[in-house]
């Protein structure tokens, strides 16, 4: 009976561990980044194309052609992006990004 007990914990565990393993396999699956309310309402937004990162700078295309270089830090709520991707950035108006999520 004892036996019975273990092998299922132990099918459990590995079954858990291969869902939670494929699911952080892609790490673009999931949106993190969530503006607040605030955010909304007192940030400017940048929409565009996100051109390149340089360290903690990230500069985006907006669709009139503009280039804006944000300052991105620990304290930015970030979605995993990538050069190319289409992206909005709530930022302060001395350019520091408080939110930086992908928008599709």
């Amino acid at each position: 009976m004892n036996i019975r007990i273990i092998l299922s914990m132990l099918a459990v565990g590995v079954l858990g561990t291969g869902m939670s393993m494929t699911y952080a396999a892609d790490p673009m699956a999931e949106k993190e980044a969530t503006p607040t309310l605030k955010e909304r309402l007192t940030k400017d937004t940048i929409t565009g194309i996100l051109m390149s990162i340089k360290g903690e700078y990230y500069s985006i295309k907006d669709e009139e052609g503009k280039q804006h270089m944000i300052h991105v830090d620990k304290s930015t709520k970030l979605d995993v992006v990538r050069a190319g991707d289409f992206v909005k950035a709530y930022v302060t108006d001395k350019g520091h990004a408080t939110t930086l999520q992908r928008d599709n």
